[in-house]
C-alpha cells in the first residue's frame, strides 16, 4: 500500500514546507538549548522556547478542521522533546503530559456535547475498565496517597493517547500514517543519539549529566542519552521500534517506495544509535526478539526451518566453546566493558529486588502506592543515601526511584490488586494478538501488524525486566500505540456484542 502526502489531512507540497522547517528549527533550538544548560545550568532560553511552541501550535491547531487530532499528530512529531519538563519544573510536568492533559479534557468535553466525531467509547473493552477500576484502591490506599494519584493522572495521559491512536486507526491509512511519524520520530531520535555520541553533548533540554558517563570495573564508560537522558530507555525505546519496523518491512506492509525509505532510514538509523546506548537488555532484546519471529512468521517450509535450526544449534555450540572475552574484543571496547561485567551487574540489580522485598510484604494487598517507591523507600531508609555504594564511583547520592525493574516495580507499588490489573490487560493484549495472527478470517495486513506489534511488546517484555522504561512517556506512549493497534484489528474482527 502506498502513502501519499495527501493522506495527511489537509497537506500539500506547499503546506509541508512550513512544518519541516519548524521541526529543523525546533532541534537546532533544543540542541542549543541543551548545551546551554549542560555548560551554564541556565533554563531561561529553554522557557521562552516552551511557552513559545506551546503557544503557537495552539494557534495552528484552531485553524484546522479537527483540531484535536491535529494536535495529537503533532504532538508525535514533537517526541524528540516530549519529556522535556515544563516550566516551573518542581511540578514534574513534561510537553508530553500536559499537551495529552489537554487533549484528554478536550475529547472529554466532545463526549458531554455529543460530537459526532465522539461516539466512540472511552473504554473500547470491559478489560480495560477493569484495570483502571483495579487501580483506584492502589491510589486510595497509598501510603503517599497524592503522588499516587498524581501518577494516576498521568497514567491516564497514556490511556489517552491509546485512545487517540485507537481512533486514528480506523480511518483510512491511519496505520500507516501513524507508522510514518514514528518512522521520522525514530530516526530524529536515533540522530540524537548518534549526534551525543560522537559530539559529547547532552540533547535531553535537561542541562545535567553530560553524556551519561557512568562506571563499569573501575573504567569510564560514556553511553548516548540523546534525547532520553536514560540511555537504558532510549535503548527500549529503539528496541521495541525497530524490531517492529524490521517485521512490517521484511513480511511487505509497505509496497510505496517513500513509505519503504522512511521505515528503512529509521531502522538503519535506529539500529547503529541503538548500540551507542550499551543498553545489554535492549541489544539482546532486539536482536533475539526479531530473530525468533522472522525465523517464525516467514514461508520457508518445514525442511528449511529444521535445516536452520540445526545450524544454528552447532553455532550456538561453537559459540559456548570459544572463550567469551575472544567475542568481545571484537566488538567496541565500551560495550565490551559493558558485557564483561554482565554478572556483576545482575547482582546489584538481585539485592534491589530482595532487599526492597518488604514494600510487599508490608503492604501486600495495595501495595505501597503508585510512583510511590523513592519516597517509601526514603522513609524506611533515611540513611541510605548511597545505596549498597552504588554512586560511589560516580561521586553521586544515589537513591533507587525504581528496583531496577519494572515487574517488580509495579508489583511493590500496586501489590497483588496492581499486578492483577497488570496481567488483565497483558492476558488480555496477547489473546487478541493471538487471535489476530491465526485468525482464518484475518487479512493478510492484520496479520502482518499483529506478528509486528507482538514482536515489538515480546521486545518491551524483555526490557523491562531491568528497568521501568515507561517512565519515558515516549515509550509509554509507543505502547499504547502497539496496544492501539492489537485493540483495534481485534475489534475489528469481532462480532457484534459484548466484548471482554
Amino acid at each position: 500500500m502506498d502513502f501519499r502526502r495527501a493522506d495527511i489531512p489537509g497537506a500539500t507540497a506547499e503546506s509541508l514546507v512550513l512544518p519541516v522547517l519548524g521541526l529543523v528549527t525546533a532541534v537546532l533550538a533544543g540542541t542549543i538549548t541543551a548545551v546551554v544548560g549542560g555548560q551554564a545550568d541556565y533554563h531561561a532560553i529553554y522557557y521562552v522556547a516552551v511557552f513559545a511552541l506551546g503557544v503557537i501550535g495552539c494557534i495552528v491547531a484552531v485553524t484546522r478542521t479537527e483540531p484535536l487530532r491535529f494536535a495529537f499528530l503533532a504532538l508525535i512529531l514533537c517526541f524528540p522533546i516530549a519529556n522535556a519538563p515544563v516550566p516551573p519544573g518542581r511540578l514534574g510536568l513534561t510537553v508530553f503530559a500536559v499537551a495529552m492533559f489537554v487533549l484528554m479534557v478536550g475529547l472529554i468535553g466532545k463526549k458531554l456535547f455529543a460530537s459526532p466525531t465522539a461516539n466512540q467509547p472511552f473504554f473500547p473493552t470491559n478489560s480495560l475498565l477493569i484495570a483502571c477500576l483495579l487501580c483506584i484502591p492502589c491510589v486510595v490506599f497509598s501510603q503517599f496517597p497524592w503522588l499516587s494519584l498524581y501518577v494516576f493522572i498521568l497514567s491516564l495521559t497514556v490511556y489517552g493517547f491509546f485512545l487517540y491512536a485507537l481512533d486514528e486507526l480506523r480511518r483510512e491509512r491511519g496505520f500507516e500514517r501513524l507508522v510514518l511519524l514514528l518512522s521520522i520520530v525514530t530516526l530524529v531520535l536515533g540522530i540524537g543519539l548518534l549526534i551525543d555520541h560522537f559530539l559529547h553533548i547532552n540533547l535531553s533540554l535537561q542541562g545535567s549529566n553530560v553524556n551519561q558517563l557512568s562506571y563499569s570495573a573501575g573504567g569510564a564508560i560514556y553511553r548516548a542519552g540523546g534525547f532520553f537522558q536514560d540511555p537504558q530507555k532510549g535503548g527500549a525505546f529503539l528496541a521495541c521500534m525497530i524490531a517492529f519496523l524490521l517485521l512490517l518491512s521484511i513480511r511487505g506492509r509497505f509496497r510505496g517506495m517513500n513509505m519503504r525509505y522512511a521505515v528503512w532510514a529509521a531502522l538503519l538509523v535506529g539500529l547503529v544509535a541503538l548500540v551507542t546506548t550499551i543498553s545489554r537488555s535492549a541489544i539482546l532484546a532486539c536482536v533475539f526478539v526479531s530473530g525468533m519471529a522472522l525465523f517464525a512468521f516467514n514461508g520457508w517450509n518445514a525442511a528449511a526451518k529444521l535445516a536452520i535450526v540445526g545450524i544454528a544449534t552447532v553455532l550456538v555450540i561453537v559459540m559456548t566453546m570459544v572463550p567469551a572475552q575472544t567475542w568481545l574484543s571484537i566488538v567496541p571496547a565500551a560495550v565490551a566493558e559493558r558485557f564483561a561485567n554482565m554478572n556483576e551487574d545482575l547482582q546489584i540489580r538481585l539485592n534491589i529486588w530482595f532487599d526492597t522485598w518488604d514494600m510487599f510484604a508490608d503492604h501486600p494487598l495495595t501495595g505501597i502506592g503508585l510512583g510511590s517507591f523513592q519516597s517509601y523507600f526514603i522513609e524506611t531508609r533515611p540513611t541510605a543515601l548511597n545505596y549498597n555504594d552504588i554512586g560511589t564511583q560516580e561521586g553521586i547520592t544515589y537513591i533507587p526511584d525504581q528496583p531496577e525493574s519494572g515487574y517488580f516495580k509495579i508489583f511493590y507499588e500496586g501489590g497483588i490488586i496492581g499486578s492483577i490489573a497488570a496481567l488483565l490487560l497483558a492476558g488480555d493484549a496477547i489473546r487478541r494478538t493471538v487471535s489476530i495472527i491465526a485468525g482464518n478470517n484475518a487479512n493478510s495486513n492484520a496479520r502482518t501488524e499483529g506478528i509486528a506489534v507482538l514482536a515489538g511488546v515480546l521486545t518491551f517484555g524483555v526490557t523491562f525486566v531491568t528497568l521501568f522504561t515507561v517512565g519515558d512517556s515516549r515509550v509509554g506512549a509507543m505502547l499504547a500505540f502497539f496496544m492501539a493497534v492489537i485493540w483495534h484489528r481485534s475489534l475489528e474482527r469481532a462480532q457484534p456484542g459484548p466484548t471482554a
